[in-house]
């Protein structure tokens, strides 16, 4: 039995592989035949999809099918979902005619500080979901899991739920966008790929630089930090948006990393290469627009055009409740490659992060006026996914964005920072100034303000004065009508809550 079994396993990490059409033809020979759904209250997904399973629903894990139980448990994995002609405009109910349940990762663990798998970089947070109640201190080096996630690109990985097998894992898996081809191997971030005999698979003008693969290899017992992966068997081509046939405008739900975005000038940003386009009336949730960055995780909600694979948003949700700071940093505050402290907080350091001053890489020479943008994660803990210069120290041009987390009027505290408001300015969500009665009568423990244009005492880190707004309401719902002529809403996301089974073994 694997080790880290013995203690109470580890849950999977998982990403996007393409729906196929629903077949109840076995895969190989030597396959037992297709179980199909057992039935039972459903799955939901992303907190507020909630869906429904039926005799005809096909459960797949990595493209084999499996069991409803397996499906229902799978709280943490990246799922791809086609559901089916009762989907809802919203695409947060409904019949599911298949879901895949993907483990993006399945290999040993070469390093704990930074957490690597294989050679990735993988980030871990009080949201990963830990299946059998294992826990971090459980793992050790050289242990096997199972991760599912998302990859981002540069092919680290946020990990949403650890698995560990009863049994030595009979396959290992990587997946991650190709870097450094040549004739022989490439890289998935810091893994060199060896590709000796193999022919990717599904590769249209043949395996590429940027190309998003699935990598299949033999276990290897001699496999360590810095090892070549040399067992390759397989390699496939895997576009990690949302696919299917084109001639329709259909309701969809994506979630995954920001790879690119293009605001300011085309209002656009990308997901896995599939682009995604906001307007004026997008609603944000968790964030703002300028949260829209490089790295940032997101649901987007909308319609998909599936001859352009296109989506127009309807609403873009920050995953994460993000946050944006802004204050004078000195050098001692900096522990390069690991974290940055504004106004007190630790702000840790992330895969994910996009650090082009090198702040957080090399550190800093003189106090510096710096801004970081990051998120929280359940349990208040705060990383960083971008870290920037922001000119001359000024103690009296600060900002502090993101969720109240404690109310004392005149005081109120933004993830556990300070304000003094006795001297603010006050706006509301419509952007119209109210008096500073207004202000406390209509925010809560959880509602989220910009402080901008404030003061910062640098001894006791308590911000004052400036301009505090009221962040857009959260408790939005679109309500639109479906697109005539669809049959489907596709998704991509992650299984949040594990439904009651009605029936363990049939469907009556």
């Amino acid at each position: 039995m694997n080790p880290i079994k013995r203690m109470m396993c580890l849950a999977v990490l998982l990403t996007a592989s393409t729906l196929q059409a629903a077949d109840t033809t076995p895969i190989n020979p030597n396959q037992a035949p297709i179980i199909q759904g057992q039935g039972g209250t459903g799955i939901t997904i992303n907190d507020i999809r909630n869906f429904q399973i039926d005799q005809n629903t096909i459960i797949r894990e990595d493209g084999v099918v499996v069991s409803a139980a397996r499906g229902q448990g799978g709280t943490g994995f990246k799922v791809r979902y086609r559901i089916g002609d009762d989907v809802n405009p919203s695409i947060t109910n409904g019949t599911i005619d298949e879901i895949d349940l993907i483990n993006t990762h399945k290999g040993p663990v070469t390093s704990l500080d930074p957490f690597r798998i294989f050679n990735v970089d993988a980030q871990i947070t009080a949201n990963t979901f830990f299946d059998d109640n294992l826990t971090f201190a459980d793992i050790n080096i050289g242990d096997e899991l199972k991760l599912s996630g998302f990859v981002d690109a540069n092919s680290s990985l946020l990990v949403s739920r650890v698995e560990a097998d009863d049994d030595p894992l009979t396959e290992w898996k990587l997946s991650g966008y190709v870097s450094g081809l040549t004739a022989t191997e490439f890289n998935i971030q810091n893994q060199v790929v060896v590709i000796g005999g193999v022919v990717p698979n599904d590769c249209d003008t043949g395996l590429t630089n940027g190309e998003f693969v699935e990598i299949e290899a033999t276990p290897d017992a001699m496999f360590m930090a810095g090892s070549p992966l040399t067992t390759v068997t397989k390699i496939e081509c895997k576009p990690e948006g949302i696919v299917t046939l084109p001639g329709d405008v259909i309701p969809v739900a994506l979630e995954g990393l920001v790879d690119f975005e293009d605001i300011e000038m085309n209002n656009l940003f990308t997901i896995a290469g599939q682009q995604i386009n906001v307007s004026g009336t997008t609603v944000y949730i968790n964030g703002e627009v300028d949260d829209i960055v490089v790295g940032a995780k997101v649901e987007v909600e909308g319609l998909m055009n599936t001859t352009t694979s296109i989506i127009d948003a309807l609403k873009v949700k920050f995953k994460e409740v993000r946050f944006k700071f802004e204050e004078p940093v000195l050098p001692a505050d900096v522990s390069p490659g690991q974290s940055i402290q504004l106004y007190g907080r630790t702000i840790l350091s992330t895969p994910q992060l996009r650090d082009e001053d090198g702040i957080m890489g090399s550190g800093l020479g003189v106090e510096t006026q710096v801004e970081v943008r990051g998120y929280a994660d359940s349990d208040g803990n705060l990383y960083a996914t971008r870290v920037r210069e922001r000119g001359n120290p000024d103690a009296t041009d600060v900002s502090a964005d993101g969720q109240i987390t404690a109310i004392n009027d005149p005081l109120i505290e933004v993830f556990g920072i300070t304000v003094d408001t006795s001297t603010s300015v006050f706006f509301d969500i419509n952007n119209m100034p109210i008096t500073a009665t207004d202000f406390f009568n209509q925010i809560a423990v959880g509602t989220e303000v910009e402080v901008e244009n404030a003061v910062v005492n640098e001894m006791t880190n308590v911000i004052s004065g400036g301009i505090i707004r009221i962040d857009e309401d959260d408790d939005f719902t679109f309500i639109g009508t479906t697109e005539a002529g669809t049959t489907e809403g596709l998704g991509v996301g992650t299984i949040t809550g594990a439904a009651d089974l009605i029936f363990a073994d049939s469907f009556d």
